[in-house]
């Protein structure tokens, strides 16, 4: 068994886990230590305290007077390869509702062009990764060099590169053992939103659908979405940032006691869950 599977069925059996009503409002962590973007979990606590079965994700939302900060992890390689090759949706509607508002896309897979109806397919295509052959991408640097955004006020829709001037950031690794860290950290005054709001943000994630339209033929396009649940993760260690263990019993309930297995579902199809997170007053 997995060390940090090991150690998240011993979490279980110390934390008492209540189930808590669908769509319960949550709150933000406070993030006090400083933040960067780099798929390097050393600012949160380990394991996170969120986690979506439908999904197979793990996550976090935190705060401070100036950012929102988002950790994503991926703890199964199907759902590492799911990520690969869709990326993940993010959707911030800041009114409180559960609908479309600020979509941010990553990572974006920089795909070869299809080739035309008779061509031979490129070098490029046969050089992607494949689940099949147990493929993962050492390097990076062609895959998510940008982040697609759109619906925000002061922003164009469209591709922003990683470094860019809204003070948006993004970055991702993958662990040897295939587990994915994805964070992503926004300005609070880009989604026109404070701490002091009344309202709770809701929020969307949703892994894409892998289509043959993400190739960039016509352009890029994502798949749909099923409604997900999610459950909760307790306790951790290190970082600067608590966290209680939760369990959501009528969203689909929490991680168990070892990895899902590989293989395991349809890759073809995006997966997707609605959570609701009040912003974290200093």
């Amino acid at each position: 068994m997995n060390i940090k599977v090991l150690c998240l069925a011993i979490v279980y059996s110390f934390v008492g886990l209540s189930t808590l009503k669908a769509q319960e409002v949550e709150d933000n962590m406070r993030m006090t230590k400083p933040f960067k973007a780099d798929g390097i979990s050393s600012e949160w606590n380990e394991p996170l305290n969120e986690y979506n079965t439908d999904t197979k994700l793990a996550f976090a939302l935190a705060n401070d007077d100036k950012n929102l900060y988002i950790v994503i992890e991926s703890l199964d390689p199907q759902t590492t390869f799911s990520v690969l090759r869709g990326g993940i949706t993010l959707n911030i509607n800041t009114e409180g509702k559960k609908k479309t508002g600020i979509n941010l896309v990553f990572p974006l897979m920089e795909r070869p062009p299809m080739p035309k109806d008779g061509e031979s397919p490129k070098k490029e295509l046969t050089k992607m990764p494949s689940e099949k052959r147990g493929e993962l991408p050492h390097d990076f640097t062609g895959m998510n060099k940008t982040i697609r955004v759109s619906g925000f006020k002061n922003i164009s829709d469209g591709d922003l590169p990683l470094e860019n001037n809204y003070g948006i950031e993004a970055g991702m690794t993958i662990k040897p053992n295939r587990d994915l860290i994805y964070e992503i950290s926004i300005p609070l005054a880009q989604l026109q939103v404070d701490p002091e709001m009344k309202k709770p943000l809701v929020y969307n994630i949703k892994i894409n659908s892998p289509e043959k339209s993400n190739f960039k033929r016509e352009g890029g396009a994502e798949g749909g979405g099923k409604p997900g649940g999610r459950g909760g993760m307790g306790g951790g260690h290190g970082g600067g940032m608590g966290g209680g263990g939760k369990m959501a019993g009528g969203m689909g309930g929490g991680r168990g006691g070892q990895r899902p297995p590989e293989g395991s579902g349809n890759e073809s199809k995006s997966s997707d869950f609605w959570i609701k997170f009040k912003l974290a007053k200093a």
